[in-house]
């Protein structure tokens, strides 16, 4: 806005142009629109279009490659080579006499264009959104591809730092539409409220069969007490049908790094197995550290614990197996949340006769790569890997998925 607080015209804006083009500076520009001279300078800076050429990448197109000369291409501390005649006196590169030789970064200045952002952006400040087009654009193409992958936007934003709106704002943006020609709508986000506890459900008693004198969730609070420096890794199973298959879960709970392995058969015998696999393909020390101490709950599957807790071939202890409270999920609240991430990809009604191990491999992959709050912008991936180290991860078979690539849709495991 300039001294009389109104809006600059498109003829204003045709006016800056041709004084740009003329190569006057801004001040002389605001004095005959009779405007503020900073009122010239940030319209111009703020709709300026950069030029881009094959040149861009290059090293020596930032400021600090004379100091450090070690850089191949941009790195986080990259910054333009500054123009005085550009920035500070006229604004824009139009008709620039140097512009053939020049290496700098080019910005152009276009009435048109600059009218159009002014138009767009005086419409959503009216309904809320601070967003000019092309602004909009580059936003949309960056998290629209990404939230049809099934990320989430806490995931997007970790991974973009340069989108600079917050999630509430993204979710806002969402409700109201903006990225419809994109094809996302509120049908594609993660639901925000996963799993809802009715209370007029019906809850069957079980029968105790198993003797968890010693074992239950109790005396596990007491066993943690007493042993502090012993990281709990939760164990559960997951199937869509009776009869299998199942998936056995393990979640390292001090890393959120899920693992699983396919079953046949929903025994306690199979399961127990898994551990004798573990064993086979870890360190001792590693071993009792990933797994020397297992909470679960008291499905039948698990409900013999010295198979678990004794190696059958050697009648060594190898773990110490703790059961939680009859129909109390909640006691193991990191393996019961993170079987949301599995349902993303394989949906309750999913037939899973096809299913491999490698293919479980490639989705816990994949949800070890998402990033968690809890670890503060961090993937369980790579707490893991800090804790454990990459060879541990490299014998569970798992891999570490770049941060666009990372999907938790159906589609991954066809």
């Amino acid at each position: 806005m300039g001294l009389k607080g109104k809006h600059l015209s498109l003829e204003d804006r045709k006016i800056i142009e041709q004084n740009i083009c003329k190569r006057l500076r801004k001040f002389e520009t605001a004095k005959e629109l009779n405007k503020c001279q900073s009122t010239i300078g940030k319209e111009i800076k703020n709709n300026r279009k950069r030029r881009y050429s094959k040149t861009n990448e290059s090293p020596w197109m930032c400021k600090h490659f004379n100091e450090c000369k070690v850089c191949v291409s941009k790195c986080k501390d990259f910054e333009e080579v500054p123009c005085l005649q550009r920035d500070r006196f006229v604004g824009a590169c139009n008709n620039c006499e140097n512009i053939s030789k020049c290496k700098k970064a080019k910005y152009f200045y276009y009435a048109n264009v600059a009218q159009k952002n002014y138009e767009y952006s005086l419409k959503d400040s009216r309904q809320g959104v601070n967003l000019n087009t092309t602004e909009l654009f580059e936003l949309a193409h960056i998290i629209c591809p990404l939230i049809k992958q099934g990320q989430s936007i806490y995931t997007i934003l970790e991974n973009h730092k340069e989108i600079k709106q917050c999630e509430k704002t993204i979710y806002t943006y969402i409700e109201m539409g903006l990225f419809k020609d994109w094809g996302v709508t509120n049908l594609e986000l993660r639901r925000k409220v996963r799993r809802k506890i009715s209370g007029k459900a019906k809850i069957k008693k079980r029968a105790e069969s198993a003797d968890y004198t010693g074992r239950k969730y109790e005396d596990y609070l007491e066993f943690v007490k007493n042993n502090q420096s012993s990281p709990t890794t939760e164990m559960d199973t997951v199937y869509n049908n009776p009869d299998g298959p199942y998936i056995q879960t393990f979640i390292f709970e001090n890393t959120g790094f899920m693992i699983g392995l396919l079953k046949q058969h929903k025994t306690a015998e199979e399961m127990s197995d898994s551990l004798n696999y573990f064993q086979d393909i870890l360190s001792e020390d590693m071993y009792n550290k990933l797994f020397g101490l297992i909470l679960t709950d008291r499905g039948s599957e698990f409900a013999k614990p010295k198979l678990f807790e004794i190696n059958s071939e050697t009648g060594e202890i190898r773990s110490n197996i703790f059961y939680c409270d009859a129909q109390m999920p909640s006691q193991k609240p990191h393996v019961e949340n993170n079987h949301i991430f599995i349902r993303d990809i394989i949906p309750k009604k999913k037939n899973l006769k096809d299913l491999t191990q490698d293919k479980l491999n490639l989705m816990f992959s994949h949800i070890n790569s998402v990033p968690r709050k809890a670890l503060g912008g961090k993937t369980p991936y790579e707490a893991f890997e800090f804790f454990y180290g990459k060879d541990t991860i490299d014998k569970l078979n798992i891999q570490k998925i770049e941060k666009d690539k990372v999907t938790l849709q159906p589609y991954l495991l066809k």
